[in-house]
């Protein structure tokens, strides 16, 4: 089987100016790549085999931590292996000769968008931007085991071995010594590590190698050609050049006049999109034209186009389905049915019948290759501190991950320097063993979570001292969260002696770059505000005019994060970490309209989010909920009313020195409203939780004061849950906030009943009855008590 797939990626081999491999019998519509009647459903039909094959077999190995990458492998594997005659047969009639050029052109066709996609989501500032850790990382990764494994070949592995054999033993070395971009995301998103702090160094070390990558294969591409053709080699040198700065100063200025004809919110028009991709299209056949590699051109206007929104998330949402789970399945197979794994089994030189020492050695450079990889990325940050020894050792497992490009890398030596069988299926085997095992490796020794689990410090505000800096986060993601959060805020009026931080937190879903972007606008420029301004400089400029208003007694910090739905938990948790915060403020997933009626917005990522951040949480967590969309002016004349709604428990405690907080401000008027079983005496209350509660409660229930505002205390009998819910939904009309605990999962006698019919659990009992479609009220604002390592 493997024989018969050398024109799997032919167009690769045109496109080096290597002649292809070609079958003198095959038909000519297949020379020219043209399908017959017969050979159109034949491709189709292996597209789906080869696609159904991967879902099916990754469904099985993906619960085992396998990567999707390595899924694909083994379907090609699968199909190419002769495991008997009977096998070999069935095989050769669903991927029959001369039907491979068509696949194979169709696969490369794929890795083609791949690379253009991957340009389109790669920020080239992050290389201007790296550390001296990334920088240093990026370099070591590099030049430690490609000059180790050299020196082996240099001083043994050329005792055995021929000149043509050595030099493809350091072609080896060389992709076994790189640590490709694409491979390094694909791996840190698919670990839902790419916003990590981790996965932060690691993206940024291996995009400064793949600066250099880039510049390698240029200099050993131009090599090549001055070989072949010395006196055109600096005319294609020259051609190459005027692309480059073709696409650097007018395309890439294009890209950015378009996203100006784009009004802010709006998608970018479809047929701009079209012409960026018929223009990276085109990108390859011209570098193909001026003697460099086709795969050239599309990448390199990949880089040229502005990564993320509008453009970058236009152009990766056209194309993301269709390279990711149709061609590059395609690629990645047809790659790995190259390989027959009884071509691994042949350790014998066919000339003497002895020990195949070019095998061998090809082991031995891949061995030491890959452990002075390891060593090196262990050392480098744990020798400079840069980091633990743990994570050290995380992160050389990420820089010594392959994939992908090595795949295709592989795949293209063997056509153009005839590497053997035997060889390029140990490669091929050596290279999806890592790919395989890295990634588990890596999960079982890196927690991203590890920094939030154990954590036994107090930071919520019952635990706050009198006359202590409250330190909040609150999270935005539409424009509508601003004036909500602005409300909230305000009604805890800070003061000099009670002051408020506010750290600020825009999340955007990471769409159309690769990666992660985490920004602090007090670290930019100020931009003068306009009625075009984008959200984030409109968040700045309401949160510093909320600054203006309690000069002295209010600090804001905003942030901007652009990372994965699925892993913005990290970014919340962390910022909350680092700035000590103890109160994360988290918008509800649902919007109303704006009379309150009916749903306009049901974001289940957002939802998702809300569950992750309140499990994972180093302080305290609340879910603001605004039914109706009002902007409150605080004065006499428009009083606040706030109401605690509390039936016991460390969750309502966290909710009333919340509320404690907002009765110091002068225009809010809070309610306490404690329910209390119809059956049981506050007197016959033995249990600790119960008793604290009563502590607390006694004083605003003696002095109806907290300080010196006033507190209206009322106290209701119910029987059970129904009984609660219809005294709530008579107040919450009354409000204009309702504040309550979380409690989730805990049902006593005062919502026995209500829990069996939760539609949101992550809100608890109340919060849930609170948030259904048909209650009322204004805004709820639904709070959970730290969670430490105490609470077991």
């Amino acid at each position: 089987m493997s024989s018969n797939g050398n024109n799997t990626i032919s167009y690769i081999t045109s496109c080096t100016n290597v002649p292809p491999r070609v079958n003198s019998e095959m038909p000519w519509f297949a020379m020219h790549g043209m399908l017959p009647e017969n050979d159109l459903p034949m491709l189709q039909m292996q597209l789906c085999l080869i696609y159904l094959s991967t879902i099916f077999v990754h469904n099985f190995l993906g619960r085992l931590g396998i990567p999707k990458f390595t899924s694909m492998c083994i379907v090609g594997l699968i199909f190419a292996t002769t495991f008997n005659e009977k096998w070999a047969e069935k095989c050769s009639e669903l991927f029959f000769y001369d039907s491979q050029a068509n696949l194979g052109l169709i696969s490369v066709f794929g890795y083609v968008l791949f690379l253009f996609y991957t340009g389109v989501k790669t920020d080239m500032s992050v290389i201007f931007r790296s550390t001296r850790s990334a920088t240093n990382m990026g370099s070591i990764s590099i030049l430690a085991p490609f000059i180790c494994s050299m020196a082996v070949v240099h001083f043994h592995s050329s005792k055995y071995v021929d000149m043509s054999q050595a030099t493809q033993l350091g072609i080896i070395i060389g992709i076994f010594s790189v640590t490709p971009f694409p491979n390094i995301c694909s791996l840190l998103s698919d670990l839902k590590i790419l916003n990590s702090e981790l996965g932060r160094l690691g993206q940024s070390a291996a995009l400064v190698t793949e600066f250099f990558n880039v510049i390698l294969i240029t200099i050993l591409n131009f090599t090549k050609i001055v070989v072949q053709d010395s006196s055109g080699a600096w005319l294609c040198l020259a051609a190459a050049i005027m692309f480059v700065l073709l696409v650097a100063f007018i395309f890439r200025p294009a890209m950015f006049w378009i996203i100006k004809q784009t009004p802010e919110g709006s998608p970018v028009s479809d047929h701009y999109v079209y012409c960026i991709l018929i223009l990276a299209l085109f990108s390859s056949y011209a570098t193909h034209r001026i003697g460099f590699y086709a795969l050239f051109g599309p990448f390199v206007v990949g880089l040229a186009t502005p990564e993320g929104p509008p453009l970058g998330t236009a152009i990766i949402k056209k194309i993301d389905t269709f390279v990711n789970w149709i061609l590059m399945p395609a690629f990645v197979t047809t790659c790995a049915m190259r390989v027959d794994l009884t071509d691994f089994m042949d350790w014998r030189d066919k000339v003497n019948g002895g020990i195949d020492h070019f095998m061998v050695q090809t082991l031995v450079v891949i061995v030491v290759t890959s452990l002075a990889k390891l060593v090196a990325c262990t050392f480098t940050p744990f020798y400079n501190k840069d980091m633990p020894l743990r994570d050290s050792v995380s992160l050389s497992l990420i820089m010594n991950c392959k994939g992908i490009v090595e795949l295709a890398g592989f795949s293209l030596i063997r056509d153009v320097t005839g590497m053997p069988n035997n060889v390029f299926a140990l490669v091929m085997v050596c290279l999806i063993l890592n790919a395989t095992v890295m990634p588990m490796f890596l999960t079982c020794l890196y927690d991203p979570m590890k920094k939030y689990a154990g954590n036994y410090t107090k930071r919520n505000i019952m635990d706050l001292r009198p006359n202590t800096e409250l330190r909040v986060l609150a999270c935005i993601h539409r424009f509508d969260n601003i004036p909500q959060t602005i409300n909230l805020l305000e009604a805890t009026y800070p003061t000099k002696e009670d002051p408020l931080c506010a750290h600020v937190l825009q999340l955007i879903e990471l769409i159309g770059r690769a990666s992660p972007l985490f920004i602090c606008h007090q670290l930019q420029k100020k931009k003068r505000i306009d009625c075009n301004s984008s959200m984030a400089e409109k968040l700045v400029d309401a949160f510093e005019n909320l600054e203006q208003e309690f000069k002295g007694a209010l600090v804001v910090n905003t942030f901007t994060s652009i990372s994965p739905a699925e892993n913005m938990y990290d970014d919340i948790c962390t910022l909350a970490l680092t700035k000590f915060v103890s109160l994360i403020v988290l918008p509800f997933h649902r919007k109303w309209s704006s009379d309150g009626n009916s749903i306009e917005i049901e974001d289940e990522a957002l939802r998702e989010l809300n569950y992750r951040v309140m499990e994972r949480a180093p302080c305290s967590v609340g879910i603001l909920i605004e039914r109706a969309q009002i902007t409150h002016i605080f004065s006499p004349e428009t009083p606040y009313s706030v109401c605690v709604l509390f039936i016991g428990g460390k969750d309502d405690r966290e909710a009333l020195f919340f509320a404690k907080r907002m009765a110091k401000n002068p225009h809010v008027r809070l309610t306490v409203v404690r329910f209390l079983p119809s059956s049981i005496e506050l007197d016959d209350v033995r249990d600790w939780q119960g008793m604290l509660d009563t502590e607390i409660l006694n004083d605003i229930k003696a002095n109806k004061k907290v300080g010196k505002a006033y507190v209206k205390y009322i106290e209701k009998r119910v029987r059970d849950g129904p009984e609660t819910a219809l005294v709530i939904r008579a107040l919450v009309n009354q409000y204009d906030l309702i504040i309550v605990g979380r409690q989730v999962g805990i049902e006593t006698p005062l919502t026995s009943g209500l829990l069996q019919w939760s539609e949101y659990p992550e809100l608890g009992v109340l919060g849930d009855l609170l948030a259904s479609t048909d209650a009322g009220g204004k805004a709820v604002f639904v709070i959970q008590q730290q969670r430490t390592a105490m609470d077991g």
